[in-house]
């Protein structure tokens, strides 16, 4: 294919942004602890469907080299044009024997057929999402540098636990390697009426609760993305 990065490639959100190995009932043992999540930008002028069409492809090739579990979403509103690949994996152990089934595979010589890139290892912090759903809502909280490690994580746990009780099931995620130090929360729904519902409800407990607590959110971002494969 024309993919010619080479790191196995995940990529928000999960962006949920992140589906769960409970689909594949083999798959008991699973604990699912990280997901690779990268983010492939669509080129100016190019067809969408053309990369696309590599990147289901090179998902199906990232669960033969052995993630327990891998899909791809797409951009639908927020502020980046690109499609949004997740893998799970249990520990690092099991990443490795990827990495060396990978450099054994190798990589082809193939045009780069995506405008950017970047990969993400994030740690699953909660994950309640038992499917993947058709549409997601991947958010990015980034807090305020002058916070310890711990006053950070009680921040994400307090915006967390606001948007699973609006949304429903929601999955949390903390960086553990990449370039982006943040926290990211991913809540699903089946189509804009449900959204519109789980938005008013999330207003509703921001206004009666949460005004004047003191989060300290330094930057943030919102993605819906959809569904293209899990």
């Amino acid at each position: 294919m024309k993919i010619t990065h080479f790191m196995v490639a995940l990529s928000v959100l999960t962006w949920s942004l992140q589906s769960q190995a409970d689909q594949h009932e083999a798959a008991t043992t699973d604990s699912n602890h990280y997901v690779l999540h990268s983010v492939y930008e669509i080129t100016y002028g190019q067809d969408p469907d053309a990369l696309e069409k590599d990147l289901i492809t090179y998902q199906k090739n990232q669960e033969a080299l052995g993630f327990n579990n891998c899909g791809l979403y797409k951009h639908e509103y927020g502020s980046q044009r690109a499609f949004y690949s997740f893998c799970y994996f249990n520990d690092f152990d099991q990443f490795g024997a990827i990495m060396k089934r990978a450099e054994a595979a190798g990589t082809g010589s193939g045009v780069q057929n995506f405008a950017s890139h970047n990969d993400n290892i994030l740690e699953v912090q909660q994950r309640n999402l038992k499917t993947s759903p058709t549409r997601v809502v991947y958010m990015t909280w980034r807090f305020g540098p002058y916070l310890t490690l711990t006053e950070r994580q009680a921040r994400a746990d307090q915006l967390f636990d606001v948007f699973s009780r609006g949304f429903g099931d929601c999955n949390l995620y903390h960086h553990a390697w990449g370039s982006d130090l943040a926290h990211y929360i991913s809540c699903g729904f089946n189509d804009y009426a449900d959204f519109g519902k789980k938005y008013g409800a999330v207003n509703k407990i921001l206004a009666d609760e949460m005004m004047d607590a003191k989060l300290d959110i330094l930057e943030h971002s919102d993605e819906i993305v959809v569904k293209i494969m899990d």
